[in-house]
């Protein structure tokens, strides 16, 4: 029969110490099954604080840690328990990891060990405690005799098959002066956020990347009436990043945030950005979450959240303004002259003109090279850089009803002319009432 049954208590009968210990438990064992289901992965540490003075003589000590151990045991150092002994560590240890263990609780074997006996497989060490009667007006003590866990550290190399143990730190090495220095990137199975720094610091490193690149996107889809396909590519990747960087603002205020949650909201996040920076336009294949092994969990979408947020994403259409100067002639200054052997320019004419007209007569009419040659190129009617109607707007480019799309041909003599020029000149005689025109390089 369980070890864990309901007390059965009735009239007459005779009151042995196995009740009230059959009844801790069964109230035991009922708090820990109603917990287990409220949220996943119940255990863990809810905060850590390690004695650094001691760490530098080579000594592992706690200066105070809280938690749930994997059985649902919880712990409360040093508000309910005493430290527990430190932990010498030898000079030349690498690697390894500190654990703080607990003895498995065996049904059937004795739980508390009364005295001091330090070999003792008993859960719980029991002594006396001088206790105040919390009665107003009554100032009476009576010593009594209470149990608290018998916490212990251990090395990942020492035998912990009869304990549960919860992993705090991983030492990297421990020098010749008997300094032992931690490793920045062991992340100990937690409850909370504020139980590890490493974890804090994701949440801030991704939340400082979102709001860089939504400072970078916002001005680039914003006073655009209408949007060729890159910039509703920047308005979908600027949209995810606005929804994103609230909440993460939100779990950042949550030291009691458990990392399920921050690996699910880190995972939604990531496979969101992959359609816009991935090769593929599709996510990573992420690691399972294992609460005890948090550093290789995070490991992968950390990486994926690094590169999506860091890659740069140049602007596939670029807009050279051209400004009216005298005689007709518009200028326009390029601002990188890579673009000249990296992408291929369009010109949008718009006029009070039916579209065929523009697009039959404007190539003979139209005049197009470095600033500094565009008046000889007009007086002398020699022939610009040569243009040629495109049958569709490019998808990179805003549509504008009624515009036609000329592509500029780089075969020109004049056109290696622009990388030394101030600028690209535009003229277009003839009659062509309301004119609009707009220059854009296009990456390839």
């Amino acid at each position: 029969m369980s070890t864990t049954g309901k007390v059965v208590w009735s009239e007459g009968m005779f009151l042995r110490p196995q009740h009230f210990q059959q009844q801790d438990r069964y109230a035991e064992r009922l708090v820990r099954q109603r917990a287990e289901g409220i949220t996943p992965f119940p255990w863990g540490l809810r905060h850590l604080g390690l004695n650094r003075a001691l760490l530098d003589l080579g000594k592992v000590s706690l200066e105070r840690c809280g938690g749930v151990f994997d059985d649902g045991t919880p712990f409360e150092v040093p508000v309910d328990l005493p430290h527990p002994a430190p932990l010498d560590l030898a000079v030349g240890l690498t690697d390894t990891v500190v654990y703080l263990c607990l003895p498995v609780q065996h049904p059937g074997a004795a739980e508390i060990e009364i005295g001091s006996a330090f070999a003792s497989s008993a859960r719980y060490a029991g002594g006396d405690v001088e206790v105040i009667d919390a009665i107003s007006g009554s100032n009476a003590s009576a010593r009594i005799r209470t149990a608290s866990l018998r916490l212990s550290l251990m090395l990942e190399s020492d035998d912990r098959s009869g304990y549960h143990s919860l992993g705090l730190a991983r030492i990297a090495e421990v020098g010749a002066d008997k300094r032992a220095r931690l490793d920045p990137d062991y992340i100990p199975p937690v409850m909370a956020m504020a139980a590890s720094d490493t974890l804090s610091g994701f949440v801030a490193e991704v939340l400082a990347m979102l709001h860089h690149r939504g400072e970078a996107l916002a001005p680039r889809v914003s006073g655009a009436a209408n949007h060729g396909v890159a910039e509703i590519a920047d308005f979908l990747l600027l949209q995810v990043v606005n929804r994103a960087e609230p909440v993460l603002a939100h779990l950042a205020r949550l030291p009691s945030l458990h990392p399920e949650r921050l690996y699910a909201t880190f995972l939604d996040l990531a496979g969101d950005l992959a359609t816009f920076t991935a090769a593929r336009k599709r996510p990573d294949e992420f690691a399972t979450y294992q609460h005890d092994d948090l550093e290789h969990v995070f490991a992968g979408v950390m990486l994926a959240l690094r590169r999506s947020l860091s890659a740069v994403i140049e602007q596939s259409a670029i807009q050279i303004p051209l400004q009216d100067r005298k005689y007709g002639i518009r200028v326009g200054v390029i601002p990188d002259k890579t673009l000249l052997t990296t992408s291929g320019f369009v010109l949008v004419v718009k006029a009070a003109l039916p579209e065929e007209t523009i697009r039959r007569s404007l190539p003979a009419l139209v005049k197009i090279g470095p600033v500094e040659q565009i008046r000889e190129l007009v007086n002398v009617q020699l022939p610009g850089i040569p243009v040629q109607p495109l049958a569709v707007a490019p998808r990179q480019l805003p549509y504008h009803a009624g515009a036609v799309y000329f592509e500029l041909k780089p075969d020109s003599p004049l056109w290696t002319g622009l990388a030394t020029s101030g600028g690209v000149a535009v003229h277009l005689s003839g009659d062509f009432p309301d004119t609009r025109m707009e220059l854009w390089a296009i990456r390839r």
